[in-house]
């Protein structure tokens, strides 16, 4: 029977990923809670089943709810259902005869208690939630020998679901969390390095569209700064002093820019590198006169603070760059390309020139060497 629980609690892990993924559709919602519930009652009605065929004893009832709400404390439908899961039981025990109506005021004093140990253990944020998930089955432990007592229903097969049978769900659920842990972090690795130059360290294209996309759909965000920017002759360091050294320049080139980016926006500004010596800087809630005026402090310090290679060669960077407003509704893809035309149009014209594109407002652009 632990095991069976353990089914169960998988099952309704997989049901709440599914449905997590149809949030934004509210009528698949909708049929997605009704299956969860439905599904949950069916199983909670097999569990009785089979615990009152076996030990003559309902028993691990309320575990699966627990789980579901230690997992997805913010979900409102799994404390629903954990509080209804006792009623439900001994609602369904009376029909079958095992019980009478007239201990109606015990399943509302077991639903009462479950609800309030496992509020208490959600919020106790002090603890890890691998100490107080333990407590919360321990918890169901302790009111199943209490019961058995009130019933004066000492068995060692009863005695033996409410404390061992318990202790094996807690033990496998807790490995399987584990693992789903540690698989999760992995994944979470992964996407991390898929969004990450491999040289630089910066992130990527893929990670420029993803985080372009959480900032248009993010209400608290006004104005988002995109920025074309390149390093200019760099082909001219790689022919005349090789690839390795070309790579030291981009390597400090990424580490300065980045520090000065994310130092005057913390948490609203980024930099990708498109690959070669090419980057776009993304920055939100800042005015581009802001972000203009820190580019003209980086290319200032780049000129007066030249690299020195690990042989000892001084290479003086300047860089290109052009300004441009993501407008809203407008698609990357189109922001990009003005910014790239704008980038280019400087490099056409003698390179180390900073161009702002007022873009929707009534100034005209200004550019500036």
């Amino acid at each position: 029977m632990p095991i069976i629980v353990i089914c169960m609690i998988i099952s309704q892990i997989y049901f709440e990923r599914y449905w997590e993924s149809f949030q934004g559709n509210k009528l698949a919602n909708c049929g997605l809670v009704a299956a969860i519930t439905i599904t949950y009652f069916i199983q909670e009605f097999c569990l009785l089943q089979l615990s009152l065929l076996n030990i003559n004893e309902v028993a691990f009832m309320q575990v699966v709810s627990v789980t579901m709400v230690f997992r997805n404390s913010k979900n409102k439908l799994w404390w629903g259902l954990l509080a209804i899961t006792p009623i439900f039981a001994n609602a369904v025990e009376v029909l079958l005869g095992i019980e009478s109506i007239s201990t109606w005021w015990i399943w509302l004093g077991e639903s009462a208690i479950f609800l309030l140990v496992c509020g208490v253990l959600v919020q106790w944020k002090g603890i890890s939630i691998r100490i107080r998930y333990p407590l919360a089955i321990l918890s169901l432990s302790l009111v199943g020998i209490i019961s058995l007592g009130i019933e004066n229903n000492f068995t060692v097969v009863t005695v033996a679901a409410a404390t061992l049978g318990l202790m094996i769900i807690l033990f496998f659920e807790s490995r399987r969390y584990e693992s789903e842990i540690r698989n999760e972090e992995k994944i979470k690795l992964l996407q991390r390095e898929s969004e990450r130059d491999d040289l630089t360290g910066l992130l990527n294209y893929r990670a420029l569209s993803q985080g372009i996309s959480a900032l248009t759909e993010d209400r608290d965000i006004h104005s988002i700064v995109i920025g074309g920017l390149d390093i200019d002759h760099f082909k001219r360091i790689n022919d005349t002093y090789g690839r390795f050294v070309g790579n030291e320049v981009l390597n400090y080139f990424s580490t300065v820019f980045r520090k000065k980016i994310h130092e005057a926006f913390p948490d609203q500004g980024y930099v990708y590198r498109f690959g070669g010596e090419e980057f776009t800087i993304v920055v939100s809630n800042h005015s581009i006169e802001e972000v203009y005026a820190l580019l003209q402090t980086i290319e200032k310090q780049f000129s007066e603070q030249p690299i020195v290679t690990k042989e000892g060669v001084k290479i003086t960077i300047n860089f290109s760059c052009s300004l441009t407003n993501h407008l809203n509704g407008e698609l990357l893809d189109l922001t990009l390309k003005r910014a790239d035309k704008m980038l280019y149009s400087v490099k056409n014209n003698g390179r180390g020139w900073i161009v702002i594109d007022h873009h929707s407002t009534p100034e005209e652009n200004v550019a500036v060497n």
